[in-house]
C-alpha cells in the first residue's frame, strides 16, 4: 500500500507528469504508429520542462511556502526555551563512509542550523527526530546524532527519537518526549507550514527556525511589488536544473498539506 501510495505521487508529480508525456508521445509514435498524437504528447511533455526550466515558478511556489518563517537570527536565553527539535531528511548508514557522507545535504543543512542555535543556548538539549528508512540501516536520527556529535554537541544534549517515518508521526513521537514544552523546531524553510501546523494541532509549542532557505532569498517577507515583480522578470533570465528538484518538493509539500487536512492532522 505505501509503495503503491508512493508510485501514484510521483506519477502525479511535475516531473512525473512530464516523463508519462514524452514517453507515451514516443510509444505513440514508434510503437503504435500514431505520429500525430505521439508528436503531440512529446511537444506537451517537452513544453512543460521548458516552463519548469526557463521560468521562476519553482521560486514563487516555494517562496510562498517559506515567507511565513523568517530566519531565527539568533537563539534567546532569556526567551527559556531548552529544546531544540530537527526533523531528519534522508540518511543511508554506510559503515565505511564518514557520517558527513551518510547524510543529505538537506538533512546537514538542519544540523548545522541546529548546531548554531545549540552554541547560543547554554544548557540547551537537541531532540532529533526520524525513524529506518532502509532496511537494516540505523534510524536516521542516529545518523544525525553521530553528526551531531562529531560537531561538537555533547552526547549528554541529544535525545534520539527513532521510530516515526513521517511528519505526522514525527510530532506524536515527540509529544512524548517534550510534551507542551516550548521547543525550537529546525527543518527545511519550505517544509515548516506543515510541520508547524502538525505540532500545534498535537497540543505543542513550536518556534520556527527554517534551514535550508532558498527562494526567501530572491522573494523575502514585505517586498514590494515592483521589487516583486523585478525579481520574476530576473528569473527568466536564470534557468537551473535546480528548479526542477524545488518544484517537486513544493508539489510534495502542497499535496501533503492537502492530505493532512483531510485527515484533520493539521
Amino acid at each position: 500500500m505505501i509503495l503503491l501510495k508512493q508510485l501514484l505521487a510521483i506519477c502525479l508529480s511535475p516531473i512525473g507528469i512530464m516523463t508519462i508525456l514524452i514517453v507515451a508521445g514516443l510509444l505513440a509514435r514508434l510503437i503504435l504508429r500514431i505520429p500525430r498524437t505521439g508528436r503531440r504528447l512529446i511537444v506537451l511533455g517537452v513544453g512543460l520542462y521548458v516552463v519548469f526550466l526557463l521560468t521562476p515558478l519553482a521560486e514563487l511556489l516555494v517562496a510562498n511556502l517559506e515567507r511565513p518563517y523568517p530566519p531565527l537570527q539568533h537563539a534567546d536565553p532569556s526567551a527559556g526555551i531548552q529544546t531544540i527539535v530537527v526533523l531528519s531528511g534522508y540518511g543511508e548508514d554506510y559503515p565505511s563512509l564518514p557520517v558527513t557522507s551518510k547524510l543529505t545535504s538537506e538533512t546537514i543543512d538542519r544540523m548545522a542550523e541546529a548546531i548554531r542555535l545549540y552554541r547560543e543556548l547554554p544548557g540547551a538539549r537537541m531532540v532529533v527526530s526520524g525513524g529506518i528508512l532502509r532496511a537494516g540501516d540505523r534510524p536516521v536520527a542516529a545518523l544525525m546524532a553521530d553528526f551531531g556529535k562529531a560537531m561538537g554537541v555533547s552526547e549528554k544534549d541529544i535525545v534520539i527519537e527513532g521510530r516515526s517515518q513521517n511528519t505526522y508521526e514525527n510530532f506524536v513521537e515527540l509529544q512524548k518526549i517534550i510534551g507542551g514544552t516550548p521547543f525550537i523546531l529546525v527543518t527545511s524553510a519550505c517544509d515548516l507550514r506543515r510541520a508547524v501546523a502538525v505540532a500545534r494541532k498535537q497540543g505543542m509549542k513550536p518556534t520556527a527556525a527554517p534551514a535550508g532557505i532558498w527562494a526567501a532569498q530572491h522573494y523575502p517577507a514585505g517586498m514590494s511589488w515592483i521589487a516583486w515583480i523585478s525579481a520574476v522578470a530576473e528569473g527568466f533570465t536564470k534557468p537551473s536544473a535546480q528548479r526542477l528538484l524545488y518544484l517537486q518538493r513544493a508539489y510534495h509539500e502542497y499535496v501533503g498539506y492537502l492530505w493532512y487536512s483531510m485527515l484533520e492532522r493539521v
